[in-house]
């Protein structure tokens, strides 16, 4: 396919490795030729690369396979999940996962992105809730106010919350973000 075709979420190999592309914007600039600006994050690493390629520039796109895993456990360095249909066991490094896994916990589903059998990534859910396991005391009087103070996650993550959000209470997370979102 042609890099003018390119759109987001699309999955392109580029010098042996796999990228998602992020955004593709088309320019042109007076009397040159057009090019695209492609933003990708490579899906081994993480890291995100920026690609200039002319509109007519050949891509090989990769069809990805989406799979429904299911989180079983951590290890040392490992994680392992359950293939929900063939209930295969799947085990991903901490490289593959990268900062996805402060929102693992166990029995969470998953998807998993899969390349002739072989999973190159994990998607989490955008929102998630979980419980606030610490955080300092709210108090009489606290408002939805832009004062926040930090608090930590089931799962570990520590992210800023309201004055009022106290330890026990569930709030829904932008995984995209860290962000907080409501309580629950």
């Amino acid at each position: 396919m042609d890099a003018i075709d390119l759109k987001p979420g699309m999955v392109i190999e580029v010098d042996g490795s796999f990228y998602s592309v992020i955004s593709a914007t088309h320019t042109h600039a007076q009397q040159r030729r057009a090019v695209i600006r492609v933003k990708a994050k490579e899906l081994k690493t993480g890291r995100a690369n920026e690609f200039v390629w002319r509109s007519d520039f050949r891509i090989n796109h990769i069809l990805i396979e989406e799979i429904s895993l299911s989180y079983l456990y951590r290890d040392a360095s490992d994680f392992h999940f359950m293939n929900s249909l063939t209930y295969e066991e799947i085990v991903l490094s901490s490289d593959v996962i990268a900062d996805k896994k402060v929102y693992l916990k166990e029995n969470m589903e998953v998807t998993g992105l899969a390349y002739e059998g072989n999973v190159l990534d994990i998607n989490i859910p955008i929102f998630m809730e979980l419980k606030i396991v610490e955080t300092e005391p709210g108090f009489k009087g606290d408002t939805v106010q832009s004062a926040k103070k930090p608090a930590k996650l089931e799962t570990g993550l520590v992210i800023q919350v309201p004055l009022f959000i106290n330890t026990g209470d569930t709030v829904k997370i932008d995984t995209r973000t860290n962000e907080y979102q409501t309580r629950v």
